[in-house]
């Protein structure tokens, strides 16, 4: 569900371009994002920011929503950085 929500997210921005990037980037990091364990306290959190996401793309909140995507992206990489240490 999390690479598919990412997926359409990526498809509504109506770049075919950037869509496709993001589809050839998330297949290149989806073995290293089965290394984060699924911690209840994990998936709420992101489920949180996904629900914050979808809400500012609904609004048409494009700072939000980019403030979101890279605040989600960081807390990514950050746990990423930690199991994969």
């Amino acid at each position: 569900r999390d690479t598919l929500l990412h997926l359409t997210l990526a498809g509504l921005c109506g770049s075919a371009s950037l869509a496709a990037q993001y589809a050839a980037v998330r297949a290149g990091v989806n073995d290293l994002l089965d290394c984060i364990p699924l911690l209840v306290r994990n998936l709420e959190h992101s489920q949180r920011q996904h629900t914050a996401l979808v809400e500012a793309v609904l609004d048409r909140d494009a700072d939000a929503a980019r403030e979101i995507a890279r605040e989600h992206c960081a807390g990514t990489a950050a746990l990423l950085r930690g199991f994969l240490a």
